[in-house]
């Protein structure tokens, strides 16, 4: 003996499965969207540790110097940084004469073209 379904139950049925469908669809869907995310995440931490087990090794020297080579490493570090500061410093003394000088040379130029022109006038009345 059949039991009686109704269409409207039939279809109810339809649209369950079609949901489930669809979200199975739209799960898929979205692994596959985040995948490369998550291989690019995988990768970045692959590098923090490459960095961290580097940044761990310098407390090591990779050359074996002994303490005279790595005074004197020192010394001419040390000596560079004075020059740089020293150069720096000339070369900003340079420019800003060089500044002044470039602005007395127009201010005489534009004095001198002020004249003139106040003798023209003078010359037309």
């Amino acid at each position: 003996m059949a039991l009686p379904v109704n269409d409207s139950v039939i279809y109810a049925l339809l649209i369950f499965v079609g949901l489930i469908i669809i979200y199975f669809i739209i799960k898929e869907l979205r692994i596959w969207r985040n995948q490369p995310r998550l291989a690019q995440i995988d990768l970045d931490r692959e590098k923090l540790d490459l960095i961290r087990s580097e940044m761990s090794m310098r407390d090591e020297p990779y050359s074996k110097l002994s303490d005279e080579k790595l005074g004197e490493l020192r010394t001419l570090e040390a000596e560079n940084a004075e020059l740089e500061t020293d150069i720096f410093g000339k070369q900003k003394t340079v420019e800003s004469r060089i500044q002044r000088l470039e602005n007395q040379v127009k201010d005489r130029k534009y004095d001198k073209m002020l004249d003139r022109i106040r003798e023209e006038e003078i010359k037309l009345r």
